[in-house]
């Protein structure tokens, strides 16, 4: 049922429940050209207004045309409030614009949010709240992860908002695969959100359209998670552990497992970013397979009853070597046999085995590469860095990933290699790509169905789907992740992405407090609570650092047995200096947390 109240179109805004939200009009709608310049959209000879009324609402339409460089440009704004939600849609519609050389548009404009305790609610990864009047200035030394490209890990959440006292907003972006954002905030704010819509293939091509969720005063950072749920779920885009698991039953195995992440070989060719010319014996690194057995028959003699191991590296080529021709296994940490003495021992020991894949970055050296593959942009590129441990690569169109990944796991199949879950890198927390290659022509959209067809092939023969971080998008597809930390530029962390969707993935945390992502003055194990998540296990610890780190992992598992499959329905900060939290799962049980003197209570 929706509230009956609705937002209503007011000159320069919105009014909802008494309130006035206006658009700052220091922010012009405006074109971002492939030169830099700008064109607003104001320069238009002719901007003609009609009101209009359909049987889903009404509203305004704005036609511009008569530019003076761009006599053939034409395009229209609408806004119009759904009579049945009493949401507020904004849609940008390019008429005739493939004259214009457009890199963004900037529409529409950021809305104007003050007074005190209000706040900017940003899915920058994990989650953030960035108070108006935050003191220190955000994004100004890193930026946004990947320029606030949707569907990456600078956005895990297709929509932001702002909360103040009399209410507020949640902004969702209804074709987030094409679309960008960008937050200000200079020190002591105010904070401005807004979207950058990008073309696809080199053109507008079609409507894009923002919606308004306008929310009473009361509401909080929570309400805003809980409105974007109820949307999803509307829409179909919600598939639950539960689901997931009734359609692949090694998903029920999973929960309550510790992760362990293994290393295998490791070579870093003299091209990469990360090749060590003063220590060169350093750029190359061996674990073999029994090594990890042995490894594994111990911790099970120690106490440890569930473990998933990860294991990076297990190819000839070595980690993030000659990507998507990475078999066979690697004769030096012990060939096929090695490895499928590994994946029978794991089974045996009632343990899940899974691997490092990688579909995305394609190596120059991969024997059977060919330019011909790599995505092709717009203008006719070809993207090439040399960053990873294999040096140059192009990214493959991920249209042909879905044939690459099932010819590789067809040969460990024949290989006898007994697999439970499987890491696909990057698919979850870098932007989608795009190709005009019209051999495999590939829209950012159909980038993310794509990738989501490679998940999907792990599901369909029982293995557990895995990627780097987690991501909106990909909810019908994943089940858990390497990790989803906060952002290095984080004002005040909250787990939006787990009050959202915390009963459709699993999430590990790494156990150490100094480990990327950890928040100042937090540590991985009060995080796995607090977010009822998964917990890594050390693979290199010993003595009494590896019994603590089992002893912590069991009250971790005990709870996640418990909580896995329920919604986080509440976070809240019990003191001001938001050191002690608590959060709230669907089946009444409570995690509260004080990060500062390292204590916990759990209630059932």
């Amino acid at each position: 049922m929706y509230n009956q109240k609705k937002a209503e179109m007011i000159d320069g805004g919105f009014a909802f429940d008494g309130k006035s939200w206006l658009f700052d009009q220091n922010y012009p709608p405006r074109f971002l050209l492939e030169d830099e310049s700008v064109l607003l959209f104001k320069e238009a000879k002719s901007i003609t207004q009609s009101s209009f009324t359909s049987g889903l609402g009404s509203g305004v339409r704005t036609l511009y045309k008569g530019f003076d460089k761009y006599p053939d440009l034409s395009f229209e704004t609408q806004a119009m409030v759904d009579s049945t939600t009493g949401h507020a849609h904004l849609t940008f519609v390019p008429l005739a614009t493939d004259s214009l050389p457009i890199k963004e548009v900037f529409f529409p404009q950021p809305l104007i949010c003050q007074g005190e305790n209000s706040y900017a609610v940003v899915n920058t990864l994990q989650g953030q709240l960035i108070p108006n009047d935050w003191p220190e200035a955000m994004f100004e030394k890193k930026g946004l992860p990947f320029n606030g490209q949707m569907c990456s890990c600078g956005a895990y959440l297709p929509w932001f908002g702002e909360i103040a006292k009399d209410g507020g907003y949640l902004c969702y972006n209804r074709q987030p695969w094409d679309s960008a954002y960008t937050i200000e905030h200079p020190a002591g704010g105010p904070n401005r959100v807004y979207y950058r819509l990008l073309p696809s293939l080199g053109a507008m091509r079609y409507a894009r359209t923002v919606t308004y969720v306008l929310v009473p005063r009361g509401s909080d950072y929570v309400s805003l998670c809980q409105a974007y749920r109820a949307i999803a779920d509307e829409e179909g885009r919600t598939l639950t552990l539960k689901q997931k698991a009734a359609l692949n039953p090694n998903v029920a195995k999973l929960v309550g497992c510790c992760v362990m992440h293994c290393p295998g070989k490791t070579h870093v060719v003299e091209d990469s970013f990360y090749y060590n010319r003063e220590e060169p014996e350093k750029n190359d690194s061996l674990h073999t397979f029994d090594h990890w057995t042995q490894r594994v028959k111990r911790l099970k003699d120690m106490g440890v009853s569930q473990l998933y191991l990860h294991l990076d590296g297990w190819g000839e080529p070595g980690y993030d070597n000659k990507h998507p021709d990475y078999l066979p296994a690697c004769e030096a940490m012990g060939g096929w046999a090695g490895m499928k003495r590994l994946s029978d021992t794991m089974r045996d020991l009632g343990y899940m085995f899974g691997i490092h894949d990688q579909y995305r970055d394609y190596y120059l050296d991969a024997p059977t590469y060919d330019i011909d593959n790599a995505a092709m942009s717009a203008d006719g590129s070809v993207f090439k860095q040399a960053r990873w441990a294999g040096g140059w690569q192009n990214f493959l169109c991920a249209s042909l990933a879905p044939s690459y990944v099932r010819r590789n796991f067809e040969e460990l199949f024949r290989q006898g290699i007994h697999l439970e879950g499987t890491y696909l890198d990057v698919f979850t927390c870098n932007e989608p790509d795009e190709c005009v290659n019209p051999r495999h022509p590939m829209t950012r959209e159909d980038c993310l169905r794509y990738r989501g067809e490679c998940l999907h092939y792990l599901t369909a023969h029982n293995i557990v789907p895995s990627s780097e971080e987690v991501n909106d998008w990909a909810i019908p597809y994943q089940v858990f992740c390497h990790w989803a930390p906060y952002y290095g530029e984080t004002a005040i962390p909250v787990p939006l992405f787990n009050l959202v969707w915390h009963d459709c993935v699993m999430i590990p945390w790494m156990m150490e407090a100094d480990s990327w992502g950890m928040p100042k003055g937090t540590n991985g194990f009060l995080q796995a609570l607090l977010n009822g998540g998964m917990g890594y296990m050390s693979e290199s610890k010993e003595g009494e650092e590896l019994q603590e780190n089992i002893r912590q992992w069991k009250v971790i598992s005990d709870l996640h047995h418990k909580v896995a499959y329920e919604k986080m329905v509440k976070h809240e900060f019990l003191n001001e200096s938001c050191t002690r939290q608590r959060t709230t799962f669907s089946n009444g049980i409570t995690v509260e947390v004080d990060f500062e003197h390292n204590t916990y209570i759990i209630k059932e």
